[in-house]
């Protein structure tokens, strides 16, 4: 587990507590903490609004300059959403609200006007890996793994909007495989192929997240923001909305079947219906 260091005024100036995740300010950088390391960091959905919250603090405070996404713990960015939130699911209406939640919060850290970082020790996986990809640099510990297993676990599937991010961030053969074969993305791969920035080993990670934050602390924030929504705009200009797929999935029996399996510790049986 490294300890991470904010350059500049390190005095904790706000504090916002909410169940399971922190939101802290470090002088001119707000830093919000997914603190749930005994579930490896998995988010629900009060997780997922205060992240979006985190976002609109950063628009309207103009002090803040640098956010920052990380997970407590050191084993774990996140592992994805909380599996026992889908128990709640009564019908495809609910996978639809889901993904347009969460779409919702890709979309505000995407559009946040400060430069965002994924700082990432461990496991980054599912909507953890989401989350790291919309952000504008993403710099990891070597051994973090990265990994989207849903065609293993769950049987569910992804909105076009993530799709289109995460084929953006590291190509859309990758993609494929990744959740083909339930593969997993090691951390130097991960590097070789852009969606890392930099890595580090434990003893230099807190080196290299200062170094980081130096330099996007400098940068004009106007001009990150505006290149960062030129090539959200290109990515999102063409997507159309997968509903009848979301439906097709969210009422399927392969669905109920991953979600009761990956609750028991089964791997389910897929019918392919």
């Amino acid at each position: 587990m490294f300890h991470l260091f904010f350059p500049g005024n390190s005095v904790i100036v706000m504090t916002e507590t909410h169940e399971d995740i922190s939101i802290i300010r470090h002088g001119e950088t707000l830093d919000v903490v997914f603190n749930r390391p005994e579930k490896h960091n998995a988010l629900t959905p009060q997780m997922y609004d205060a992240i979006a919250g985190a976002c609109r603090s950063a628009d309207s405070d103009r002090e803040i300059r640098l956010l920052t996404l990380r997970g407590a713990g050191g084993e774990a960015f996140s592992a994805g959403s909380d599996i026992r939130h889908f128990q709640t699911f009564s019908s495809f209406h609910d996978g639809l609200d889901y993904e347009s939640r969460f779409v919702g919060v890709l979309t505000e850290l995407e559009k946040v006007r400060v430069p965002t970082i994924a700082v990432i020790d461990g496991v980054c996986a599912g909507a953890g890996l989401l989350l790291s990809a919309a952000c504008d640099v993403r710099i990891a510990t070597h051994g973090s793994r990265f990994c989207l297993p849903i065609a293993r676990t769950l049987g569910n599937s992804l909105s076009t909007h993530s799709v289109a991010l995460l084929a953006d961030r590291i190509g859309s053969s990758r993609l494929m495989s990744l959740v083909a074969r339930a593969g997993v993305m090691s951390s130097d791969e991960a590097l070789r192929n852009g969606f890392l920035s930099d890595c580090a080993t434990e003893t230099e990670f807190a080196s290299l997240t200062a170094q980081v934050s130096r330099e996007l602390l400098a940068a004009a924030p106007m001009t990150v923001w505006t290149i960062r929504e030129s090539l959200r705009r290109i990515r999102t200009r063409s997507i159309t909305d997968n509903d009848d797929l979301m439906r097709m999935i969210y009422s399927s029996d392969d669905f109920k079947a991953g979600v009761d399996g990956f609750l028991r510790g089964e791997r389910p049986v897929w019918a392919g219906v």
